[in-house]
């Protein structure tokens, strides 16, 4: 009965894991941080569309109410407004309460090339935030792999350290019986229990290890919960790196751009040699109760009644220029700032184009070194396991001593759990070979 129970809980832990593909898909579309670096994406196009329509000028309903203590014009006055008839004065409204409505178009017509080249670089911070993305799916499949394979390594951990847990109580309990017979030693009893229950809390330690590596992998689908891992097949093959183009990368990419955006500010603050120029235009009316009764004493007609209300159209156009001839070096140190920067960003282009290839070859070196570990424990675990059965025969004839038996024992399991944490080392190193290759995402 236990073992049908056994066996329907192994199938069903078999059927709810998530297989190495499905947990990458499903970090890709729940990982929070992924998330946020799509939003970083959406705003550095919103802000590229602001940086474009601001060639365009702005237009601005402007509205006002003033209340003056003496009576003012609706609009502004010439002399020959005045003068240029017997009652002209008489026929001009005027009040104490001005309110004025319009629209306002204004727009810079040249200021240097530093529009041009502010849109140029939100566009590049555009490109930016898209290549940020990509690296960060790279960067999540990475970690989702290096992660996955642990738990492997951990799982298989776990189940030769219970084999090896039940083949010490197997023998703590043999020996138990030897003893009760009087063919073996009390001493020999102690150290067996004390290496079965080593071997057990071995085992308490590895389950608390997975439990962690499960919550880890939890957090980074988004939260739902991982509780199974699905076994692959590790093939430890002599796996060739080949040639490599840095320049088609898009980490090498990411730095290129910043040295452009880096030349574009250049550009922007020569800007500051040029002269300003705008354009304004303004349409709208003035208007108000006007503050008197306009009677001319000449012919003694009132053209306008107090309170009556009185409004005048209003419209200009207007070209300015601003040209700074001198700032005591503002502008020359700025210049200079820009131009350092620039240089700082191309040493960075340098310098990543050399990590790129310092850490693939790190990462290659590491390649081979876990496929030499996994081969050389691998023999050594068959000689070990030679020997410790060998020990076995010679301890139950009482030719050597529990010590080194439990020695050979403990020996073995060690290459074992060498072998194992090799072989997934091995194709921990393959899957950072693609990562720095950004390959991650097409496999």
């Amino acid at each position: 009965m236990n073992k049908k129970l056994f066996a329907a809980l192994f199938v069903s832990a078999s059927l709810s894991a998530m297989s190495l593909d499905e947990t990458i898909q499903k970090a890709l579309l729940h990982n929070n941080s992924l998330k946020k670096i799509s939003l970083e994406i959406e705003q550095s196009k919103q802000n590229r569309a602001s940086k474009k329509a601001q060639n365009f000028g702005r237009i601005d309903l402007l509205a006002n109410y003033d209340h003056y203590n003496n009576a003012r014009t609706l609009s502004p006055l010439t002399p020959m407004d005045i003068v240029g008839s017997q009652d002209g004065a008489y026929k001009i409204p005027t009040t104490n309460d001005l309110a004025t409505a319009g629209l306002a178009y204004n727009v810079v017509l040249f200021n240097g090339y530093a529009q041009q080249n502010s849109y140029k670089i939100s566009d590049i911070l555009y490109k930016n935030s898209i290549i940020k993305s990509k690296l960060g799916k790279e960067e999540l499949i990475y970690n989702v792999r290096t992660l996955y394979l642990s738990l492997l390594s951990l799982d298989e951990q776990l189940q030769a350290q219970q084999a090896y847990t039940k083949s010490q109580f197997q023998l703590y309990k043999k020996i138990t019986a030897a003893y009760k017979l009087g063919s073996k030693s009390k001493l020999d009893t102690l150290k067996a229990k004390n290496s079965y229950e080593a071997s057990f809390a071995n085992e308490r330690t590895l389950v608390a290890n997975i439990e962690i590596l499960r919550a880890t992998l939890t957090n980074i689908i988004g939260g739902e919960n991982f509780s199974n891992e699905e076994p692959i097949s590790i093939r430890i093959d002599e796996t060739k790196v080949g040639s490599l183009d840095v320049e088609n990368l898009e980490r090498y990419k990411l730095y290129a751009l910043k040295s452009d955006i880096a030349k574009k500010r250049v550009n922007s603050a020569y800007s500051s040699y040029y002269p300003k120029i705008d354009f304004s235009s303004y349409y709208g009316y003035s208007m108000g109760p006007n503050a008197t009764t306009n009677t001319s004493p000449l012919t003694n007609k009132t053209y306008i009644n107090e309170g009556d209300f009185n409004n005048e159209t209003i419209w200009q156009l207007g070209v300015h220029l601003k040209w700074n001839l001198y700032d005591f070096g503002a502008k020359s140190s700025l210049v200079e700032k820009e131009k350092l920067a620039y240089l700082s960003s191309k040493l960075e282009q340098e310098d990543i184009k050399l990590e790129i290839d310092k850490n693939l070859k790190i990462a290659t070196s590491k390649l081979d070194l876990a496929r030499a570990q996994y081969n050389s424990a691998s023999s050594e675990f068959e000689l070990l396991r030679e020997i410790s059965k060998v020990e076995q025969v010679k301890y139950e004839n009482n030719a050597v001593t529990l010590t080194d038996l439990l020695d050979s024992r403990a020996k073995a399991e060690l290459a074992y759990a060498k072998m194992i944490s090799s072989k997934y080392e091995f194709q921990k190193a393959r899957f950072y070979i693609d990562y720095l290759l950004e390959r991650g995402e097409k496999k």
